[in-house]
């Protein structure tokens, strides 16, 4: 197995468990100040995560089909159009390149809110795309 994909599937495994965590509980039981700096770390074990996923997307799509595209939005576009991923999920996909960038630039507590609460879906959707990876035709 690739060993970015592995890498991949290690961060999403763990993501998947961070977001399963409710903080709600964990609020009532500990500082504020560590119940902000684990929310921080689920939005950088994102970030670490959805820049895994579209780099494997980017060289699953190189060696499958050929295609070399540059940036996260084209090679997503690209393994849409190519036919491994649905439109919902295409679009969810794009959705979660947005939620990366502003995640680097944000300074706004209702914003960055926002986004921890996408970052579940965010988590199931790197889930679903993982399969699709994995499941190589032969090289030719």
């Amino acid at each position: 197995m690739d060993v970015r994909l592995q890498a991949l599937k290690d961060a999403s495994a763990s993501l998947a468990y961070l977001v399963s965590v409710d903080m709600g509980v964990l609020a009532s039981q500990l500082d504020a100040r560590l119940i902000d700096g684990l929310k921080n770390g689920v939005a950088q074990k994102f970030e670490y995560t959805f820049e895994l996923c579209w780099k494997c997307i980017k060289d699953f799509l190189k060696r499958q089909e050929g295609i070399d595209e540059a940036t996260p939005k084209k090679i997503i576009k690209a393994f849409y159009l190519a036919g491994y991923a649905i439109e919902d999920d295409y679009l969810a996909l794009l959705r979660a390149v947005d939620d990366r960038n502003l995640l680097s630039h944000i300074y706004n507590e209702a914003t960055f809110a926002e986004i921890l609460a996408r970052i579940p879906e965010h988590a199931r959707l790197i889930g679903r795309v993982i399969p699709v990876l994995e499941n190589e035709k032969p090289q030719e």
